[in-house]
């Protein structure tokens, strides 16, 4: 929630000077980001500290966030999130497998339980008021669930384009972009460090409407300023903030990717604006690496 003595035209024109109004930002004194990771898996950032071997070459709105060293320490090996790189679609999740992990914020027949790893084939785990990202382009619509964002926090798609969709669960926070780096193609994928940007930026980018904020049970929630997700990317091993679509570090540093417009709703609202919708549906329909 934005303080309402701050108002859009200056806080923007705030955002436009790093040296004037983020000079007097103050970062953390411990060089650790102890944001809790909602899933219950310790904090990627938490535990990558390898020094050397980052990308380098830092955006200058690096040293006003945290932790300021996140350029010079090299992608996690396994961070344990794996990116989904060759989605898969269907019109809906019936008669489809669907692991369990796949089920949170659904209310789907069966979904109380029984420790089972798969849904019922006749509800597939995907019911109405699941939380999707719905995006259009060209006529065509394209639903992704909230509920693969939360455990894959990245989606390569090809779709009037190529396309990236993404959501950082620690941050409550999701943005849709063209997956283009100096006008190429590139696939993105989750590099295991978490980097906060200075408050003032996170605002923006959700006054702008550039990034927003949902939940696995609630399409309006408010974005948190916590250590958020760090993308990399393969064309360049750039790191790019996923809240900021800004590349922070590398040769691209400083760059920005391409916002594109999205919706976040329930798969039930989605699906009656968008009968001809398709979804996204979860690994290992979904190849993941």
């Amino acid at each position: 929630m934005i303080p309402q003595r701050i108002g859009r035209r200056r806080l923007l024109a705030a955002v436009g000077s790093v040296g004037g109004a983020l000079a007097g930002c103050t970062a953390p004194r411990a060089d650790t980001e102890t944001a809790e990771d909602p899933r219950g898996e310790a904090s990627p950032a938490s535990t990558a500290t390898g020094a050397g071997g980052g990308p380098g070459t830092p955006d200058g709105v690096v040293e006003n966030g945290f932790p300021r060293t996140l350029c010079e320490r090299p992608p996690v090996d396994d961070v344990g999130i794996r990116a989904i790189v060759a989605p898969a679609f269907a019109r809906d999740w019936s008669g489809v497998r669907v692991a369990e992990r796949y089920r949170i914020g659904s209310t789907a027949r069966g979904d109380a339980g029984g420790g089972r790893g798969a849904t019922d084939p006749s509800d597939g785990g995907l019911s109405d008021d699941s939380v999707v990202v719905g995006v259009e382009r060209g006529g065509d619509a394209r639903a992704y669930p909230l509920s693969i964002l939360w455990w894959h926090e990245v989606v390569n798609d090809e779709f009037g384009g190529p396309l990236l969709v993404t959501y950082c669960p620690i941050c409550r926070s999701g943005m849709v972009a063209e997956r283009l780096v100096a006008g190429r193609p590139t696939t993105f994928r989750v590099s295991g460090h978490l980097w906060r940007p200075p408050r003032i930026y996170t605002e923006a980018s959700v006054l702008d409407g550039r990034a927003f904020g949902a939940s696995l049970n609630d399409a309006d929630a408010a974005v948190r300023n916590s250590g958020n997700l760090v993308l990399v990317d393969d064309a360049t091993g750039s790191y790019w903030s996923q809240l900021l679509a800004r590349a922070v570090c590398g040769p691209a540093s400083g760059t920005r990717l391409v916002f594109r417009p999205s919706t976040v709703t329930t798969w039930g609202s989605w699906r009656r604006d968008h009968p001809e919708t398709d979804v996204c549906l979860p690994p290992p329909h979904s190849e993941s690496v």
